[in-house]
């Protein structure tokens, strides 16, 4: 269980712990006392972002986003990550499974540098950089949408882009999903009153966040809508082609099927005439057809 204690100031100490075992999850839970309920809440793996206070400490989880992770077919899980925040106005007690990256960024640029003076203070940062995480995917499946688009309306698509389309708006709703139930424990966070402005950079980028995947859903939608509107398009101008086919041929096979019964006592076939007649009321048939189709704009 790597283990890392950072001075916050005076008596106030950051404990990060990756990995724990349950086992280790005990002792520290003896030490800092922290209620059994919370502790199991704190080592599942897929619960999702809440707040909580319990016997005087804040329990907080939230989660971030995951961008190495390249699987199609995502879950909540494959996407994101979950780090359990324990705190009072004593310590601040930080679980996670795996290495979080941007805890080592907030310890550099500000705890080391002595910017941070409360607990508070530092889960407003931690909740910042959570977020922030959400930032670049958002951007790239925003920019997959455009590319998209342009070959749909180019009439360069194919069934694998429509599937890429899919797996663009699974992303794009758990990712709006988790930000959604983020905003109950954004809201419930309370700051002392110079942090305020912090805290409320904090809700501003929670709601660009929430924006950003919302418009990609919006998107994602309306071009899955536009494709099968084009599709369905398409489909109406093969049918209407193969109207026309065989509105022009069925009575000239009906015409043929007639003469091809070679029936004794049909006067036409002994006649001299019999075949050019035919062939002349053929051709008159087709003309009729022509004809009524051009009126009523149909060719």
């Amino acid at each position: 269980m790597p283990l890392k204690e950072h001075l916050i100031c005076d008596d106030i100490h950051w404990i990060d712990v990756c990995d724990p075992t349950e086992k280790e999850m005990e002792r520290l839970s003896l030490e800092f006392k922290l209620n059994a309920h919370i502790v199991k809440d704190c080592m599942e793996p897929m619960h999702l972002p809440k707040f909580d206070i319990v016997e005087n400490i804040n329990f907080l989880i939230i989660r971030f986003y995951i961008l190495q992770s390249d699987k199609k077919i995502a879950t909540i899980q494959d996407l994101t990550n979950k780090i359990a925040i324990f705190y009072t106005d004593k310590f601040l007690l930080t679980v996670h499974k795996y290495e979080v990256f941007f805890l080592s960024e907030i310890y550099k640029r500000y705890i080391s540098l002595g910017k941070c003076s409360s607990t508070e203070e530092i889960v407003t940062k931690i909740l910042w950089y959570a977020l922030e995480t959400f930032d670049d995917p958002a951007q790239k499946l925003s920019e997959d949408v455009d590319v998209y688009e342009n070959n749909l309306m180019l009439g360069r698509t194919d069934h694998s882009q429509i599937e890429a389309l899919y797996y663009i708006k699974r992303q794009a709703s758990i990712a709006h999903k988790i930000l959604t139930l983020m905003q109950e424990p954004i809201n419930h966070i309370r700051t002392i009153p110079k942090d305020d402005p912090a805290m409320q950079d904090v809700r501003d980028q929670h709601l660009k966040m929430r924006t950003l995947f919302s418009q990609v859903l919006d998107d994602v939608n309306n071009l899955m809508n536009l494709y099968m509107s084009f599709s369905a398009q398409r489909t109406n101008e093969v049918m209407k082609v193969l109207t026309i086919f065989a509105a022009f041929f069925l009575p000239l096979t009906f015409i043929v099927g007639i003469y091809g019964m070679n029936f004794e006592f049909m006067p036409e076939l002994s006649e001299k005439w019999g075949y050019p007649a035919v062939l002349l009321l053929m051709i008159i048939v087709t003309t009729i057809i022509y004809r009524w189709f051009k009126r009523k704009k149909w060719l």
